[in-house]
């Protein structure tokens, strides 16, 4: 709860602190524990630089003015050797850094992958998470991703410092002066006025800062939609799927069109330019009143003798570097505070709870196959909804039988199998494993026992014989016999590389596969995992009707003596199932096989008529 209240309250505000910063830095170290070391070294070094030249010069300048040649040919000895050991660990801070700040992005990315894996499913699912990595997306493609926000914050840290260590030499510059009473006075009010000035010009600054950031914010929202749309668009103009349909319905100019209605956006950039622009200008003009009063106090300050020539030059620096790193400090705090608009995401998804309940049995190794699957009065509703998709479900799935499992569109059919797989949890009731809550295994080996068939389901762009197996460990022989047995070995055949040759063209290439091909993969896949329980939905939609009479001809063969669930919106697939389950308003309406549910003239003979009568 600790956790969640702190997410919430860090996504209600737009302006990350230092603190914030420096979470941000830890929560990437847990790839790589040496960055906040090298962070604090680097920005700490960086800064130093700057100064120990001006004291050094300082201290040279006396000498030579005052003719101590000696003296200042050991300070020259001394800023050679201090400035380069501290040059030498800035860089090689700033280089181990850049080192391992690209591999942390790589690193958080690895993370919220497993994070994904050991997270319920139905949260993964959810639009506001499908969202937010969007969001991400699209923010990494504009500002860059964890890499450059890490190498902004190092650079706010080096510009504080540099901050700091001029605050260091002012406050000691305001404590030079002669203690008569005439000069006390004159170094209070000076000193006040100083302060003042300093206090003004600051909250000015950051005031100005902050509205500077709220247009930069709104802008780059702004920003992030026409990029997305620009992406989208130009996409489809180089896209050579789409050509087809630009050519048939003309669409030529109507893409066009969409492309210059986005391009017109630039006028919006500039209007933001110059308002952004007077903003800074105006900043820049207080920070040099401000720099302006401070060398009028440095030269009061030598005209009452309490500075030497030197330090005049030392103390101007100071107020120099000071100026310009406020300006680097208020332009990366912007930059920072955009970038992790996108970038918490990752921190609150990976902060996320865990299943509700993992469990620690292991799945019985069984040769008999025999494992059975039972619903026991289950019923689910989406979290925050009333209305319940399926309800009071009681099934056992016999071992061995071949089960179709039919009903009209949104009936829960899909819900279904997605308890089965516990991709979902039920809201009532419990899935019984030989007897035993599936909550009580662990979720991993629970997984092992079934091979699933989506209808969505996804190829990747790798190896056939890689796609088949899951794995760079292929059996080839395996491989081989189950393309032969889902109808595939011609085509593989006339492959240019047999099962090694890679599926289509994003990571080389490749060869595309036919709609039909494809699925006859994901089959081929399904029956290489050689599972216990078998789920295919719709597993020959893509299929002409010869491909698909080929498959269920073969279905036993390809299932053994498996247990099978067979999702499917073609009646005529149900005659090869042993038993069918009907659902229909989340419930089992009618329960039988293909001749006794005909024979009942209920919701399975409708179906079953209104297709037949295309085919009669």
């Amino acid at each position: 709860m600790k956790n969640e209240n702190k997410l919430r309250n860090k996504k209600n505000s737009n302006h990350m602190t230092v603190k914030e910063m420096w979470d941000f830095c830890l929560f990437q170290a847990k790839g790589y524990r040496i960055i906040p070391v090298i962070l604090v070294l680097g920005a700490v070094t960086g800064a130093l630089v700057a100064y120990v030249n001006s004291f050094f010069y300082a201290k040279i300048l006396d000498d030579l003015i005052n003719q101590n040649y000696d003296s200042a040919i050991n300070f020259v000895i001394l800023l050679i050797v201090a400035v380069m050991v501290i040059q030498l660990i800035a860089h090689a801070s700033n280089r181990i850094f850049d080192h391992y700040v690209a591999p942390s992005e790589e690193e958080t990315r690895k993370r919220t992958a497993r994070k994904a894996f050991s997270m319920e499913y139905e949260e993964i699912e959810k639009t506001e998470t499908l969202q937010s990595f969007r969001r991400v997306r699209q923010g990494e493609n504009g500002h860059g991703g964890i890499d450059r926000q890490l190498k902004t914050i190092s650079l706010f840290f080096t510009e504080c410092i540099k901050v700091v260590f001029a605050g260091i030499f002012v406050v000691v510059l305001m404590a030079k002066s002669d203690f008569t009473k005439e000069g006390i006075l004159q170094f209070g009010l000076s000193t006040l006025t100083l302060l003042l000035a300093f206090i003004g010009v600051l909250v000015a600054a950051k005031m100005i800062s902050e509205k500077i950031g709220k247009l930069n914010l709104e802008m780059n929202l702004q920003n992030e939609k026409t990029n997305a749309r620009g992406a989208y668009v130009s996409g489809l103009m180089n896209t050579e799927s789409y050509a087809q349909d630009f050519r048939l319905y003309n669409l030529g100019d109507y893409i066009m069109g969409k492309w210059r209605m986005i391009t017109k956006v630039a006028e919006v950039f500039l209007n933001h330019g110059r308002n952004v622009g007077s903003l800074n200008g105006f900043v820049a003009f207080t920070l040099q009143l401000l720099g302006g009063v401070t060398y009028v106090y440095i030269v009061l300050k030598a005209i009452a003798g309490s500075v030497t020539t030197g330090e005049v030059l030392m103390y101007a620096g100071a107020i120099i570097t000071m100026m310009a790193s406020i300006r680097q400090l208020m332009s990366h705090h912007m930059q920072i505070n955009y970038s992790n608009e996108y970038l918490r995401t990752y921190e609150e998804f990976i902060n996320r709870p865990n299943m509700h309940y993992d469990g620690t049995l292991p799945i019985e190794k069984r040769s008999d196959l025999r494992y059975q699957l039972e619903f026991k009065n289950v019923s689910f509703k989406y979290p925050g909804t009333e209305k319940y998709i399926l309800e009071n479900l009681n099934i056992r799935f016999n071992i061995g039988e071949k089960i179709a499992l039919v009903g009209r569109n949104g009936a829960g059919k899909t819900t279904l199998i997605k308890l089965l797989l516990r991709l979902y949890e039920p809201t009532e009731g419990a899935i019984l494993l030989n007897g035993i809550n599936i909550w009580k295994y662990d979720y991993e080996e629970y997984t092992k026992i079934f091979s699933v068939v989506f209808q969505d389901f996804k190829l990747y762009h790798f190896p056939l014989d890689e796609n088949i197996a899951g794995s760079e460990n292929v059996d080839e022989e395996k491989v081989k016999k189950v393309i032969e047995q889902v109808g595939l070995k011609e085509r593989v055949d006339r492959m240019k590389d047999g099962i090694h040759t890679r599926l289509y063209h994003e990571t080389g290439d490749g060869e595309s596969l036919s709609g039909g091909e494809a699925q006859k993969v994901a089959i081929a896949r399904a029956v290489y995992k050689d599972a216990p329980f078998v789920i295919l939905d719709e597993p020959t939609a893509a299929l002409d009707p010869i491909a698909e009479a080929a498959i269920y001809e073969n279905f036993n063969e390809l299932v053994g003596n498996k247990t099978a669930l067979y999702i499917s919106h073609r009646m005529s697939s149900c005659k090869f199932c042993d038993q069918v389950l009907v659902v229909d308003g989340g419930k089992i309406a009618e329960q039988g096989n293909h001749e006794k549910l005909l024979r009942l003239n209920g919701i399975y003979a409708e179906l079953y008529n209104v297709q037949a009568k295309h085919y009669a």
